[in-house]
């Protein structure tokens, strides 16, 4: 892959890409221009809402959305034959994809498996983008974070071996790197966030496949994340009904959204699941302009529904921005197992009655 070919990646819908109110000037940035999404409605959807991909076996999750022409297509992580492998849908309408529970007979193909060494028995993660008529999808697994390119979106070829992983002299990198989200800067340069410990990082590439560390705050001696969770709400600080961060205890998944604002300034925006020390997560987002520094956060979450919400991906229409997330999805007492799930923005919105399924993923 080429720089070349990465920097036309910036004019590309890829995995994360949405709309949002230009504020007036760059007053209200960088976190605003994003959300608050609602979930759909139980008439948007069919099925059970606000839930557009799921089956009680496959438990899928973490997905990662792509626009091809009026239709969304959506890879995700499914749980097949004891593996977690990452599988392929597609809808006409953003909510009624192939292969769901109520599209009878029909199973989404499985388009990535674990079968290298480095990538144990379980793939995770996944975010995808177009380059020079190639679909590339980077992925995380035992070993790190790997790339596989494909064609028609169906067949994909795997790099030999991870393109990033741990460092083990980090301080903040204490679990193997995970959750990829790549954007190209305008002159090509190709830039990675990523997910480790409970923190985010982010690297940067000129080909896409060798990736160095990127230090937001260069004055310190160590590369810090971009993100890290927020501190805790000092003690008698929160004025009445005023909620405390939803971040404390890790933050992880970044969904990275590029963008120029009207006056002309790059706006790097980052959908992320935040959690607490409870357990309980939110979807947050976080932002800057230029392509240097740390990310400032929006205080609240901009989804929230107390279902253990996490993984988001965006895609953008004509008439708002579909969010999608994996959630608990609860059948009664004794069966709750994760689906996922999506959400609309502008909340103002009604979705027209949802369309047919399609014939193929």
């Amino acid at each position: 892959m080429t720089t070349r070919a990465f920097a036309s990646l910036a004019l590309l819908v890829a995995a994360c890409s949405s709309t949002g109110a230009e504020g007036v000037g760059d007053r209200n940035l960088p976190t605003a221009a994003m959300g608050p999404f609602r979930k759909l409605a139980a008439e948007e959807v069919r099925g059970i809402a606000p839930f557009v991909f799921d089956d009680r076996v496959a438990l899928y999750r973490e997905p990662a959305a792509l626009a091809e022409g009026d239709d969304t297509i959506l890879y995700a992580v499914a749980r097949a034959e004891g593996r977690d492998v990452i599988v392929r849908t597609r809808a006409s309408d953003g909510r009624s994809f192939f292969g769901t529970t109520g599209d009878f007979g029909k199973v989404p193909p499985v388009v990535l498996a674990p079968d290298a060494a480095w990538e144990g028995d379980a793939l995770s993660g996944p975010f995808v983008v177009r380059a020079s008529g190639e679909l590339l999808l980077y992925y995380a697994a035992a070993g790190g974070i790997g790339l596989a390119r494909s064609t028609d979106g169906l067949v994909f070829r795997k790099e030999p071996a991870p393109i990033l992983t741990r460092d083990p002299a980090s301080a903040w990198e204490t679990t193997e790197v995970r959750a990829p989200s790549v954007y190209v800067l305008p002159d090509g340069r190709v830039r990675l966030l990523y997910a480790s410990g409970g923190s985010i990082g982010e690297a940067e590439s000129a080909d896409g496949v060798s990736f160095r560390r990127v230090d937001p705050v260069p004055s310190t001696p160590a590369i810090e994340p971009v993100l890290a969770p927020a501190p805790p709400a000092p003690p008698g600080s929160l004025l009445p009904n005023e909620k405390p961060p939803f971040d404390t205890a890790s933050v992880g998944d970044p969904c990275v959204v590029l963008r120029t604002t009207p006056v002309g300034r790059l706006h790097v925006r980052v959908l992320y699941t935040g959690a607490d020390a409870s357990g309980a997560s939110a979807i947050g987002f976080a932002a800057r302009y230029g392509d240097a520094g740390p990310l400032s956060r929006q205080p609240s979450p901009v989804y929230s529904v107390g279902a253990h919400e996490a993984a988001p991906a965006v895609v953008e229409r004509s008439d708002g921005t579909f969010l999608y997330v994996h959630q608990d999805r609860r059948v009664d007492e004794r069966l709750t197992y994760t689906a996922i799930a999506a959400a609309f923005s502008p909340a103002t919105i009604k979705l027209p009655l949802p369309a047919d399924f399609p014939e193929r993923p």
